[in-house]
């Protein structure tokens, strides 16, 4: 098991320094380009996004984690050196983590529902959440890839490939 868990902190750590990488080399016009015609969010939103939900697992209380709380309209989503020092703060607190860490019970709420306010209630693990994190962190930056493509970017095809893609790709056989 620990060594699950240290293999969900490498990947977690993976996904950030990828994330640092790719908006490193964006201009700060393509940091906040938008085109609503394709896409209504820029580059920087969706850091936010993704930003907000390591904050929800940063910031736990009590074993508490709330998917629900929102931090819109930061500086970070327009301004690229916010976003990247927060994700450099977000890179440290990753590798202070030890996997023994990871297998603390927390609870998570999240809305479930478009119609109406209503959040669940689940149990996990610091670990899951991890792994929850980093799947939507490079689920965001294809999204976010696009967005650069689309403001006239040459971006690898690696940025914002998933871990079980990138296996498939170098010929591999996914781990169970």
């Amino acid at each position: 098991m620990r060594n699950d868990f240290e293999r969900i902190l490498r990947g977690n750590q993976e996904a950030v320094e990828q994330m640092i990488g790719f908006v490193s080399g964006l201009s700060a016009d393509d940091y906040r380009f938008t085109d609503s015609d394709l896409f209504q969010s820029t580059v920087g939103q969706h850091l936010r996004h993704v930003l907000d939900l390591y904050e929800a697992i940063r910031s736990s209380s009590e074993e508490w984690v709330d998917y629900d709380l929102r931090r819109r309209g930061l500086l970070l989503e327009h301004e690229k050196n916010a976003g990247l020092a927060e994700l450099k703060d977000l890179q440290q607190w990753l590798k202070a983590l030890k996997a023994g860490d990871l297998d603390s019970d927390v609870e998570i709420k999240t809305e479930v529902l478009l119609s109406e306010s209503s959040s669940v209630r689940l149990k996990s693990t610091l670990g899951r959440e991890l792994v929850f994190a980093s799947s939507h962190l490079t689920h965001h930056l294809a999204m976010m890839a696009t967005i650069a493509k689309v403001a006239g970017n040459n971006i690898d095809p690696s940025v914002g490939m998933a871990p079980a893609t990138s296996s498939f790709n170098r010929g591999q056989v996914v781990a169970s």
